[in-house]
């Protein structure tokens, strides 16, 4: 009952304390939507271990509950030699290509931080179609930061407003009132520059193309943080001539 009254991080920071023989028992009382959320904020030794006492199936389990691009993350810290046998026990498809998808980009650059979900609209399509078309897709969605758009070929050509969307007619097109004056980057753009555009424009969330223009991801201020911090340490360790 305690657990309940607790912030997943504040959860994580329990565990990190325990033996992974006790950290594995408070795991197990977490219900399905705050486990995952835990497993991502303990520390990285600390997660290898209590992974490690989970069966192939029970670990597909937590990362079917998660963001493609977090899942991606902790199964890429797996042995190799159990990870395909955890991506063929994730049991949404859809979820398991996607951190297939995600796995096979190079580390540090901007398709190794995107994650796939994202809500996306075709500009052709009216207010009306637009609107019940955004419903279907956050069922997949927990925070809805930006609805893009993109045309017949799946290229990002802009964004939409949530309050041009409200007030407009619902039989205009999202042609008509659409914005695209859109901040993108690549999946080869280093996570540097990722984070350099959302430090410069003070974004939340950046989406992410393919070579040819066509939308594939998304990237949130909380995915590069870590990225941010890094670069921090090596500028200080430079001022202090530390190699």
């Amino acid at each position: 009952e305690q657990l309940k009254e607790l912030y997943p991080p504040d959860i994580a920071q329990i565990l990190n304390q325990l033996s992974d023989k006790e950290a594995a028992y408070v795991y197990e009382l977490l219900d399905n939507e705050t486990a995952p959320e835990v497993l991502l904020e303990l520390d990285e030794d600390k997660r290898e271990d209590l992974l490690a006492t989970f069966s192939t199936k029970e670990i597909a389990e937590q990362l079917d509950n998660m963001d493609s691009d977090d899942a991606a993350d902790v199964i890429s810290e797996l042995p190799e030699e159990i990870q395909n046998e955890v991506l063929s026990q994730i049991e949404d498809i859809e979820q398991a290509s996607d951190i297939a998808d995600l796995m096979s980009f190079e580390e540090g650059t901007a398709g190794s931080l995107m994650a796939k979900e994202l809500v996306s609209v075709h500009a052709h399509e009216t207010v009306s179609a637009c609107i019940d078309e955004i419903r279907r897709q956050t069922e997949s969605v927990d925070v809805l930061y930006a609805v893009y758009v993109v045309d017949d070929n799946e290229k990002l050509i802009g964004m939409l407003s949530l309050k041009k969307l409200i007030v407009s007619h619902p039989l205009a097109k999202i042609e008509e009132i659409y914005d695209g004056d859109v901040i993108s980057v690549k999946t080869s753009t280093s996570s540097e520059d990722v984070a350099e555009l959302i430090r410069k424009y003070d974004l939340v969330v950046l989406p992410v193309v393919d070579q040819l223009g066509r939308l594939v991801g998304r990237i949130t201020i909380d995915d590069v943080v870590d990225v941010m911090r890094e670069e921090a340490e090596k500028d200080i360790q430079l001022m202090s001539g530390i190699t």
